[in-house]
């Protein structure tokens, strides 16, 4: 450090010349670097507002469709969200350890399956997808009563059946009556 005119200690920042290397060299690959991690922000940049646009353009599809279908599908279409709600949605509780545990649905991803099966069936119509939609359901449904009265759930002891469970056993049965009745109301 040394003293200034005005008698306040300033810090030395002379930059010593570049004794060892072409300065010449290092600003040009300090400038291909700037270059490249523009490069690259902007096709990230590209990427981004593609996938956004693309999204986009599902939502709109979805949409029109929503609007074009009669309203038993739009029940079941309606039922596809509360559908993935039931998976996310915890089926039981126990308190252990001065705490409460939530526990899963075991059956979850089948409903994601039916879910799928019922969106998809939109595009179709007649007395297969009838079939198909009742059956499906029904399977569920009887599987998703059994587990928990054969102790499927935990073992823990007590344990409480919550709302999760409960949406579990409403989302097939709505799938259900929605399917009866677009196929009746297509008659």
């Amino acid at each position: 450090m040394e003293k200034s005119r005005k008698g306040v200690r300033a810090l030395n920042l002379r930059v010593p010349p570049c004794k060892y290397i072409n300065c010449g060299i290092v600003m040009r690959i300090f400038d291909m670097l700037l270059d490249l991690g523009a490069f690259i922000f902007q096709k990230l940049k590209d990427i981004f507002l593609f996938l956004l646009d693309l999204a986009l353009q599902l939502l709109s599809h979805l949409y029109n469709k929503f609007l074009e279908i009669r309203l038993p599908e739009k029940v079941v279409y309606c039922n596809t969200f509360l559908a993935f709600l039931a998976v996310v949605l915890p089926v039981a509780k126990f308190y252990i350890f001065e705490s409460w545990f939530y526990v899963n649905n075991p059956l979850a991803v089948y409903m994601i399956g039916i879910a799928m099966v019922m969106f998809a069936s939109l595009y179709f119509s007649g007395q297969y997808v009838l079939l198909v939609r009742v059956l499906l359901n029904f399977y569920y449904l009887v599987w998703v009563i059994y587990v928990p009265l054969a102790e499927g759930l935990t073992h823990a002891d007590p344990h409480w059946i919550i709302f999760g469970y409960f949406l579990n056993i409403a989302v097939p049965l709505v799938y259900i009556f929605a399917g009866i009745w677009s196929f009746f109301d297509e008659r």
